[in-house]
């Protein structure tokens, strides 16, 4: 079992990361990265959507970014603060005058065509669209304040009585130093970015009777939960509404076509009475969640909630899109405050691995949002990789990332690549599981350098490229790896000699450059087999090849073997690393 370590931060962590943004984005000032970190946290499902939300007029009437969301029909409006101290206290004049924009989608003609006036084009463009919006379409405008600074309380109730007393549906948020820092451990956790909110309506069944909600509370540790009945069709449109950031806390993707997700499908469909006595239900954990009446029908509305349990449950619900049918829903409000992080993790996690096992869970998903997880899987976006932590399918991960193309790794395959070049080949060839368990997993996973994942997991595409079609060679490939990475690592590691190698294998076009390395790795095959053929015993006694390459240590004596008298192939494979290594040099990196 993987040990985990709680993640802390400060503001100096959120500092750093937005000094990276603007490292990405040299045209941004610091109030405009941290406004983008902030539509990435919180608001927006894609980069490309935080980016065009931006104005690109800091301080232009309190506009720093309008975000439209049309799928939940909302105009996102936020202003950001980024104060290098965490005491400066926000100015009673600014957050009001913020606030009072809840009332300009309703105000006369005259009054707009004013304050358009002073408006930079771009604002101005983007105001009057959440002005046609909300006054004609009803969208719900939301006003996000947004500071590394303190807000007093006062001040905040001011500003969000401005905008329940606006004409149409308005709400003000005010979000201090430390909201952002739980949004910023959420960020660096892998739930971003997050659901602010949904209605969860209270299910009535006509002839079947109801006795309302089930409701504990907890007043030790704070904690309070509600157990009732949803309708199956409202179990699915939760995820219509959020989308897969509503399972950011699940360790596993939408495994769509299982036996079980099949049958539940089959259920709902021509059983659907029947739904409710079959399925485990789903449970749901909040920040927050409070019981009101919403057009009629009792609901609960929870902020920032997360699917622990029910992701395929849900998913399959919205997919048949029933009529009929109910499901058992239990919600979970665990309060956060700074400083509880450990307490805080270890709850949630215990809750994530005790509600998760009518699938079968692998350690492979219970590292699935390990932070080092989360890390390698933005970084590797920005390189141009997806990297798929959670078991899911393809098609699931490629809507995930919105379309978008990407070179696509999985999990397994990058602790696959690590793992053969750094540790006891025999580790790989006893299975990917045990990669994800301690000792293992930390051993692996132990770098934050993107260029030592890319160069081994690069180097394993081309020994299994050299491998393919020679059923012989797949019981040696990782020794055959691990070898070549000892031959290779100083050339192919370097940040250029990396960086080159990457790109040549990105585009797979270069042959000039792959071939010397491909003769070598062929020969490095051929010579793992004679290696094999002289080992592995005579009589009853001899190994069986599929058997060989599970021995431990066996790198060792195979290096013993290479400078042996009993290898033809060392002289030639050095000459063709040599020759590699010098196309490599003189390989210019493709833009």
């Amino acid at each position: 079992m993987v040990s985990f370590t709680t993640t802390r931060v400060a503001l100096v962590d959120l500092k750093e990361e937005i000094d990276l943004i603007r490292k990405e984005y040299p045209k941004l000032k610091p109030d405009s990265a941290f406004v983008l970190w902030f539509l990435r946290a919180y608001l927006a499902d894609y980069e490309e959507d935080a980016l065009s939300a931006l104005t690109g007029a800091t301080g232009d009437k309190t506009i720093d970014a309008i975000l439209i969301d049309y799928k939940l029909k909302q105009v996102n409006v936020v202003q950001g603060k980024f104060r290098q101290y965490e005491d400066s206290n926000e100015k009673r004049s600014d957050v009001l005058a913020f606030a009072n924009l809840s009332n300009y989608p309703w105000k006369e003609k005259r009054f707009l065509e004013a304050f358009y006036s002073k408006l930079d084009p771009l604002v101005q463009q983007k105001f009057k669209e959440l002005v046609k919006l909300v006054h004609d379409e009803r969208f719900v405008m939301r006003l996000y304040y947004v500071t590394t600074g303190k807000c007093s309380e006062i001040i905040s109730n001011e500003a969000k009585e401005i905008a329940r007393n606006a004409e149409g549906h308005a709400e003000v948020f005010i979000f201090d130093s430390k909201d952002v820092l739980m949004i910023f451990k959420d960020y660096i956790e892998g739930l971003a970015p997050a659901v602010p909110e949904l209605l969860l309506p209270i299910a009535s069944e006509g002839s079947i009777q109801n006795e309302g909600v089930v409701h504990r509370h907890d007043p030790e540790k704070r904690i309070e939960s509600w157990v009732f009945t949803m309708a199956a069709k409202d179990v699915g449109e939760m995820f219509g509404k959020a989308g897969i950031r509503l399972f950011a806390r699940n360790i596993r993707g939408y495994l769509e076509d299982t036996e079980i997700n099949k049958a539940m499908f089959q259920t709902i469909n021509n059983e659907p009475e029947n739904f409710w006595y079959y399925n485990n239900g789903i449970t749901v954990v909040c920040d927050d969640a409070e019981m009101e009446r919403h057009e009629g029908r009792d609901v609960l509305r929870v902020k920032k909630p997360q699917v622990i349990n029910g992701l395929q449950t849900t998913r399959t619900l919205y997919k048949a899109s029933p009529t009929k049918g109910s499901v058992l829903v239990k919600v979970i409000k665990i309060p956060r405050d700074a400083g509880d992080d450990v307490e805080y993790d270890n709850l949630i996690n215990s809750m994530v691995r005790a509600t998760n096992w009518q699938n079968y869970i692998y350690p492979s998903d219970l590292v699935s949002n390990d932070h080092i997880q989360v890390f390698i899987e933005r970084s590797l976006r920005k390189l141009g990789y997806q990297y798929i932590r959670k078991r899911q399918t393809k098609s699931e991960a490629k809507r995930h990332f919105g379309g978008a193309r990407f070179f696509q790794i999985k999990k397994p395959e990058l602790a696959q690549a690590v793992a053969a070049c750094q540790l006891d080949p025999v580790i790989v060839r006893k299975g990917k599981e045990g990669l994800f368990e301690d000792p293992n997993y930390k051993k692996i996973f132990s770098s934050h350098s993107m260029k030592y994942y890319l160069s081994r997991y690069w180097l394993m595409c081309q020994v299994r490229y050299v491998a393919k079609g020679k059923p012989e060679r797949a019981y040696a490939k990782w020794l055959v790896l691990n070898f070549a990475w000892g031959l290779l690592a100083q050339y192919i590691e370097s940040d250029q000699g990396e960086l080159k190698f990457r790109k040549i294998c990105e585009r797979w076009t270069t042959n000039k450059v792959l071939y010397p390395l491909h003769r070598a790795l062929d020969l490095i095959f051929k010579a793992s087999l004679k290696f094999f053929r002289l080992e592995r015993g005579k009589g009853e006694e001899a190994k069986d090849i599929s058997t060989f390459f599970q021995r431990a240590k066996l790198d060792q004596k195979f290096r013993e073997f290479w400078t042996s008298s009993k290898n033809p192939y060392r002289n030639r494979v050095e000459a063709l690393i040599e020759k590699f290594q010098k196309i490599l040099e003189k390989t210019e990196v493709p833009e």
